[in-house]
C-alpha cells in the first residue's frame, strides 16, 4: 500500500512538472509570436493581387493570387529568407505552396482546391527577387527592374508602371501593379526623382504635358455599322516627351484619351465612347496628363 501511494505521488509530481513545462513552452511560443513583427507590402487589383510579408526573424512570405469572374483561380505562396537595408531588398526563395481552385469554386461546395508543395525553381512560378526601396514621405515602394507583361501587352517593369501612375496623377492615392506600403497621411511634397536610377528617369515627366486637339475622325467598325469611335490627333509628339503609355484628359475630366501612336511632333489616341461632342470639344481644345 505504501509502495502504491509512493508510485501515485511520483506520478502526480511528474504530471505537475510536465504541465508546468508545457505551460512554459506555450508561454515561450506566445512570446516568440509576439516578437515576430511583420512588414507587409501589397498590391490589390480586381480579382488579383500580391502580398509580400517580411518577418522580423528574416523569413518572407510572397503571395500572388488571381481569380476568374466566373470561378476558379490560383494562389501561389513562396517562402524563404531575405536581406534588407535602407535601399535594397533581396529575397532568397526556398519553397512554394501552389493552390489551384477549380472553375466550380466557390459556387459548388463539393469542389475543393488542390494544394501542391514543391521546391522553388520552376520557371513558370519564379518571382521577382531584387527590389529597390523607394520612399515618398511615409510611403514606401518596392520597385524591380525585371521586365514582365503584367496586364499590359507591352513589356514593362515596376519603374515604368510607377512612372505611368505618377505622370497622370494617380499616385500617391492609387498605385499600380507594384508592391507598396502606404500610410494614411496625405502626401504634401513632390516626389524626389533623384532616387530613381538614371536608366529609368526618362519615363518620368518632370512637368505635365499639355496638348491640343489638332483633328478628329469618326471610325466605324467595318463589321458593325452601329459601332464607332473617335480617333483624335494631338499637336505634341516624341519631341515633347509624349509616349504611348500616357493618358490625357480635358479640364472637365469628361474626355479621357489613351495615347496609342506617337510621331515626332504629333500623337494619336482613341476615344471609345460614341458621345464625343466635337462642338463642345472643337479643334484647339486642351488636354493634359495631369491638371493639378
Amino acid at each position: 500500500m505504501i509502495k502504491t501511494l509512493k508510485h501515485i505521488n511520483i506520478l502526480l509530481l511528474f504530471l505537475i512538472f510536465s504541465c508546468s513545462n508545457n505551460k512554459t513552452k506555450l508561454n515561450d511560443n506566445n512570446n516568440l509570436a509576439q516578437n515576430i513583427d511583420t512588414i507587409r507590402y501589397s498590391y490589390d487589383g480586381f480579382n488579383n493581387g500580391s502580398r509580400l510579408d517580411l518577418l522580423s526573424d528574416g523569413r518572407f512570405i510572397n503571395e500572388n493570387y488571381v481569380f476568374g469572374c466566373t470561378g476558379g483561380g490560383e494562389r501561389e505562396k513562396v517562402f524563404g529568407t531575405y536581406k534588407m537595408d535602407n535601399i535594397n531588398l533581396k529575397l532568397s526563395p526556398k519553397t512554394i505552396e501552389l493552390t489551384e481552385y477549380p472553375i466550380e469554386y466557390p459556387f459548388d461546395r463539393k469542389s475543393k482546391p488542390k494544394t501542391t508543395n514543391i521546391n522553388y525553381g520552376v520557371d513558370s512560378l519564379k518571382i521577382k527577387t531584387e527590389f529597390q526601396i523607394v520612399t515618398w514621405e511615409n510611403n514606401k515602394y518596392l520597385l524591380s527592374s525585371f521586365y514582365d507583361y503584367g496586364w499590359s501587352l507591352e513589356k514593362e517593369n515596376d519603374y515604368i508602371r510607377f512612372a505611368n501612375h505618377l505622370n497622370v496623377g494617380l499616385e500617391p492615392s492609387t498605385n499600380g501593379m507594384y508592391l507598396s506600403k502606404k500610410s494614411k497621411d496625405s502626401i504634401k511634397s513632390e516626389f524626389n526623382l533623384k532616387q530613381i536610377p538614371e536608366k529609368w528617369q526618362e519615363f518620368f515627366l518632370t512637368q505635365p504635358i499639355s496638348a491640343k486637339i489638332k483633328s478628329f475622325k469618326k471610325i466605324t467598325d467595318p463589321y458593325d455599322n452601329e459601332n464607332y469611335w473617335w480617333e483624335i490627333e494631338l499637336d505634341k509628339g516624341k519631341n515633347d516627351k509624349m509616349n504611348n503609355r500616357l493618358s490625357m484628359t480635358t479640364k472637365d475630366d469628361m474626355i479621357f484619351l489613351e495615347i496609342d501612336s506617337v510621331l515626332t511632333n504629333r500623337s494619336f489616341g482613341v476615344y471609345r465612347l460614341p458621345d464625343f461632342d466635337h462642338k463642345k470639344y472643337p479643334i484647339g481644345t486642351e488636354l493634359r496628363t495631369k491638371w493639378k
